[in-house]
């Protein structure tokens, strides 16, 4: 028997961004997202020395404004290649930071301009128009 299932793609979005820092002095925010009603980021550390620091940021805009919601409390446990660090918020949890709040954002900083990092955004029925209704393909292929 042959079955396609799609159930967490259905509910679940996904997306991995790459943070390869040209300035490991600088913190960098990855990238703004449509909160949904729970936002998962994982940073696991693909080469290089380390994770400083990692935050979640809450906005009224895509394009920032940016008020913390949650700093990991030791991120430079990731200090080794495969080392993976997880921050979780609720859409709460973001309002209760910055009222009005619609995007969220990890922030990052890095021990050296060489380091990679994958940084992977889970959020519960998020993007394109998802929320309490689950429909197929929230997450998607993305081919650049």
């Amino acid at each position: 028997m042959t079955a396609s299932y799609d159930k967490l793609k259905s509910k679940l979005a996904t997306r991995t961004y790459i943070h390869d820092p040209a300035d490991a002095t600088v913190a960098t925010k990855i990238a703004w997202v449509p909160m949904a009603a729970n936002f998962l980021a994982k940073a696991t550390l693909v080469s290089g020395t380390g994770i400083l620091t990692f935050k979640i940021y809450a906005g009224v805009a895509a394009t920032g404004g940016a008020t913390l919601v949650k700093a990991h409390a030791d991120p430079t446990v990731a200090d080794a290649q495969g080392d993976m660090v997880t921050l979780e918020v609720s859409a709460e949890e973001v309002l209760a930071a910055l009222a009005h709040a619609q995007y969220v954002s990890v922030e990052l900083d890095c021990d050296a301009a060489g380091d990679i990092v994958a940084v992977d955004y889970i959020m519960d029925g998020a993007l394109a128009g998802g929320g309490r209704f689950k429909y197929d393909g929230i997450t998607a292929d993305v081919i650049a």
